[in-house]
């Protein structure tokens, strides 16, 4: 039994795009057309640029906290707030931290990027992920206490939309579309 490997479509049709037109220019019957690269995935234009990405890894680098992860959420289906939560997500890495990132969906987020921590009182080392955003050039909101007040509002609630909370996270980065204006 044979299992044939599939291309994903872009590369599919390039190549067959490729193979016509190797035959057509071979049999004398046409010009080769200029090469196309394949789109790449769309860079948010929120995305920190050079020199905040700098910003952010001195403050990210020089927490040494062995426990220093980040979580990021973003809407299901929104490129830019998948884009930018990923492009985030990478300073974080290259900074030595530990890095989930989750896609929400049966909810909207409000315009913006959040800083929701878990506790009133956090972690020290969670100033220096707060420091950070703040370099990125995103205007971010922070709030503590988040943990609690999920609680409370999916006891009074079970079907309250909020941005869920993993166990064992100190905040959770949650970046909703661009706002407008």
């Amino acid at each position: 039994m044979h299992t044939r490997r599939l291309l994903p479509l872009r590369v599919a049709r390039c190549v067959v795009a490729a193979s016509l037109t190797l035959a057509s220019v071979a049999a004398g019957t046409a010009e080769a057309p200029p090469v196309v690269a394949p789109t790449q995935a769309t860079a948010s234009e929120r995305a920190p640029d050079a020199a905040e990405r700098a910003a952010m890894l001195a403050i990210l680098k020089a927490e040494s906290a062995p426990e220093r992860a980040a979580w990021f959420s973003y809407n299901s289906g929104a490129a830019d707030g998948k884009s930018l939560a990923n492009a985030l997500a990478a300073v974080f890495r290259e900074g030595g931290w530990k890095v989930q990132v989750s896609a929400l969906s049966g909810m909207v987020l409000k315009p913006g990027v959040s800083l929701l921590l878990a506790e009133e009182q956090p972690p020290s080392w969670t100033d220096s992920a707060l420091r950070a955003m703040q370099a990125s050039g995103i205007d971010v909101k922070s709030a503590s206490g988040y943990r609690a007040y999920y609680d409370e509002k999916k006891a009074k609630d079970p079907a309250w939309p909020g941005v869920p909370l993993a166990k064992d996270a100190a905040f959770v980065i949650v970046v909703g579309p661009a706002p407008k204006g």
